[in-house]
């Protein structure tokens, strides 16, 4: 069986299980449109944010439950949502001209900045552009204190690579020599790139804000050139402003054409003040 029909099989045995699991009253039908079951799912970028405004929305809604898989990625939520298994899909990338074609309706929620993140707990370390693209050469082998340098790769298809491969052709063609590289380590999807940055003493990559903060990874952001504030300042939002620094990951919610009741109540709320109060404290 195809991976990608077997995460989908996974996925929506998950969910029903989960449903199944619930406590059976009369409000479990959906009666009203605040009451009823909920999936979202999608990019692991985004599960620690959607989480919180989940709990609060639920919280507003004692009739909803809303239930979050692990980490689909966009393209795995997308597919989700069109084979019915969840009523809302995450994503950090725009829709193909293939998935337009489903009729999808799609709304943009948040901009999280992309960090140079590092499990490194030696002297405070910085690096300019052109040092990332030795990094990423593999000519620059150590910390400033000896500590070996391992680091973290994603999948060729991952949005983080083609943000970075995008801040210079240095950096580009960097970029595509680590890849072809052996041995490197790759973290397949946001979840297991925090685990593995975490895990590996002198481990360094990248992560977004919204990630280090809702899931509250004990990880050290890095300043490279004068894009990132100072460790005193961090995580003001007023540092990562658009125009000064250049790397950001946007999410966007996606739904089908004629979504159910409870799903235009959750967007709306997602997009409510409160909603955004959530979104913002957390990167």
């Amino acid at each position: 069986m195809p991976l990608a029909r077997l995460r989908l099989t996974h996925l929506m045995a998950v969910l029903l299980l989960a449903a199944l699991q619930l406590p059976v009253t009369a409000s479990a039908v959906l009666a009203a449109d605040y009451q009823g079951t909920l999936k979202i799912g999608g990019t692991g970028a985004a599960i620690g944010t959607i989480t919180q405004v989940a709990a609060a929305f639920q919280k507003k809604n004692p009739g909803v439950r809303v239930l979050i898989p692990p980490s689909l990625g966009s393209t795995g939520g997308i597919k989700a949502l069109m084979a019915g298994a969840l009523d809302v899909g995450l994503s950090s990338r725009p829709l193909t001209e293939a998935e337009r074609g489903h009729g999808l309706v799609v709304a943009e929620y948040a901009r999280t900045p992309l960090l140079l993140v590092t499990s490194h707990k030696g002297a405070e370390v910085s690096f300019t552009l052109k040092q990332i693209a030795s990094l990423y050469n593999g000519e620059i082998p150590s910390y400033p204190d000896g500590t070996p340098i391992r680091l973290i790769m994603r999948p060729e298809v991952e949005i983080d690579l083609h943000l970075i491969r995008g801040l210079s052709p240095e950096m580009d063609k960097a970029v595509q020599k680590a890849q072809s590289r052996e041995g490197m380590i790759v973290a397949v999807n946001d979840q297991d790139n925090g685990d593995t940055l975490e895990r590996i003493r002198g481990a360094i990559g990248w992560m977004t804000l919204a990630q280090l903060i809702s899931e509250g990874r004990q990880l050290t952001p890095l300043p490279f050139d004068n894009f990132m504030p100072s460790q005193t300042n961090f995580p003001s939002q007023a540092n990562f402003a658009p125009g000064i620094y250049p790397l950001f990951r946007t999410f966007i919610a996606v739904s089908k054409a004629q979504p159910t009741p409870l799903v235009k109540s959750f967007l709306a709320f997602l997009t409510s003040a409160e909603g955004r109060e959530i979104l913002v404290k957390n990167g």
